[in-house]
């Protein structure tokens, strides 16, 4: 139990801190858990050049319209991520695409899945069910999924072209199952099968 409490809590500063290094308008007042938080993040989206971007900003402004704030507590991290790896890119002469956009929705997807593992582990069903909306959020800005069997396939194609025949060349076939899966495949899922083909080589 005690190792959930510390999840909790780690959760909850990093996610101030990703507030913290976007740019600020008004403190935002969330409640968790029966805790109360402020979160310093930016109502803003990154980059205009993105479509995506543009889609959670109009989302944004729905959420704030409708007074939803659960969602809207959830898009303002999601926006406050993108603009930190706006900010990461900017530094290095490069600009945020929806290529970039969806990666960093799904690393936030990845550790909204890990939390909510966790908490029901633990038996606080209550905070797995606040994961589980912002989840469900954050997979409607990705595409539609890849069932396993599909991306059996994809995997199987990626070992040919790289013509891969043992776990060591793993990365090689992971960056050409990323580049054809677009957000639409879990990268644990795909780590198990690229793995799987590999070690029957």
């Amino acid at each position: 139990m005690a190792a959930i409490f510390r999840t909790f809590r780690n959760l909850q500063s990093a996610r101030a801190a990703i507030g913290r290094q976007a740019s600020c308008s008004a403190p935002i007042v969330s409640r968790r858990g029966g805790l109360q938080r402020q979160l310093h993040v930016s109502v803003c989206c990154a980059a205009a050049g993105s479509d995506l971007t543009v889609r959670i900003k109009d989302d944004m402004k729905a959420a704030m319209k409708a007074k939803d704030a659960p969602r809207l507590d959830a898009i303002r991290f999601l926006s406050a991520a993108i603009k930190q790896r706006e900010i990461e890119l900017r530094e290095k002469g490069q600009e945020v695409s929806d290529a970039e956009v969806l990666s960093v929705i799904q690393k936030m997807a990845k550790q909204r899945r890990d939390s909510i593992d966790q908490y029901k582990a633990g038996g606080r069903d209550d905070l797995a069910g606040k994961e589980e909306v912002e989840l469900q959020l954050l997979l409607s800005y990705l595409p539609a999924q890849l069932s396993r069997e599909e991306l059996a396939g994809i995997v199987a194609a990626a070992v040919a072209e790289a013509g891969a025949s043992s776990v060591k060349q793993m990365g090689q076939v992971m960056k050409l199952v990323t580049a054809k899966t677009a957000g639409a495949a879990d990268g644990k899922m795909v780590s198990e099968l690229v793995k799987a083909a590999l070690t029957q080589k």
